[in-house]
């Protein structure tokens, strides 16, 4: 299944967040990850399975991706949530598992 991919500031987000399914929502965030990861670290050829480390993740870029997840959710996505949660698929998954758990 391929990423479905949102738009930075995408007002719209929030909604099909809300309205999607477990799947759907992680889908979303997966992609969200995906995009801005690849962006933060300079790392066009990133996809689903590719590891932040790997790919040059430091500690100020890992910081850049947890503020740009944040603004783009509202979810809390911590430092150590990138580190514990190394691939898009992975920090997707957590992230998803954290909008749920906040909406319930």
């Amino acid at each position: 299944m391929e990423p479905i991919e949102e738009s930075t500031g995408d007002s719209r987000l929030a909604e099909r967040l809300a309205t999607a399914t477990p799947e759907e929502r992680e889908q979303l965030l997966r992609g969200l990850v995906l995009r801005h990861a690849a962006e933060i670290l300079e790392a066009p050829e990133l996809d689903e399975e590719s590891n932040f480390v790997e790919n040059g993740l430091t500690s100020l870029r890992a910081l850049q991706l947890s503020k740009a997840l944040m603004n783009d959710t509202g979810l809390e996505a911590p430092l150590v949530a990138i580190v514990e949660h190394p691939t898009p698929t992975l920090l997707g998954k957590f992230l998803s598992e954290t909008y749920e758990a906040d909406a319930a």
